[in-house]
């Protein structure tokens, strides 16, 4: 079979995404010849960015139903953290950046850091408008340092956040988490919404190769 990639559409600040990273690390575990290409995609941007204080009610609500059906729990420190008056500003670009400057540094750990630094943000509430954050996630972890000041600094007009968004967009990733499967030519063979356990994820991977695979069996024949 030809080499097969997955484009996931990602944002650090979507707890779905949050709910969705261990089935799709399972995956990843199981398919290490399958390249991920994590595609942040800005979720809170624009007229969407503001405290996070002002998002409390939205987001403990938002959470039941995440937790329900994903099994994941977002940590007290991130509910702490919304309480705050001087709660951190919600706003994709940072975290958006980070990635995308690991993703140039160690690719093969792209996947890794985006999951580690979306567990720090939700799990233990950290800010990922800091440097300080980006810091203690290298140091602990063995990620290469980050231009943690170009990163607490980014906006969705920072060149490489503006140029992942229009490429998310172009892709037609509209919601998180979205896997796009690719064939090694990068032709778009289906696309994965809303499956959070790994046994229908995997049924539902299997049936675009195999559906694809089929039609290119036929072509051959026809």
């Amino acid at each position: 079979m030809k080499k097969i990639k997955l484009i996931y559409g990602h944002d650090t600040l979507c707890g779905w995404c949050f709910g969705f990273t261990p089935t799709l690390d399972a995956f990843a575990a199981a398919h290490p010849d399958i390249e991920i290409n994590v595609i942040s995609g800005g979720l809170v941007k624009g007229e969407r960015v503001g405290s996070y204080a002002d998002m409390a009610d939205y987001i403990a609500e938002a959470e039941v139903k995440m937790t329900g059906v994903t099994g994941r729990a977002i940590g007290q420190p991130f509910r702490d953290m919304l309480q705050q008056e001087d709660a951190p500003l919600s706003i994709s670009a940072p975290p958006s950046l980070a990635i995308l400057q690991m993703k140039k540094l160690v690719p093969d750990r792209a996947l890794e850091f985006a999951h580690i630094l979306q567990d720090a943000h939700f799990l233990e509430g950290k800010d990922v408008n800091l440097a300080a954050t980006y810091d203690d996630i290298s140091a602990a972890h063995g990620f290469p340092a980050l231009d943690t000041d170009a990163i607490a600094g980014a906006t969705e007009d920072t060149p490489d956040v503006a140029a992942s968004y229009a490429q998310s967009a172009e892709l037609g990733i509209q919601a998180y988490p979205t896997i796009l499967v690719l064939h090694e030519n990068d032709r778009v063979l289906g696309q994965i919404d809303s499956i959070y356990e790994i046994e229908p994820f995997t049924a539902r991977f299997n049936e675009i190769i195999n559906s694809k695979a089929s039609e290119e069996i036929r072509a051959l024949l026809t």
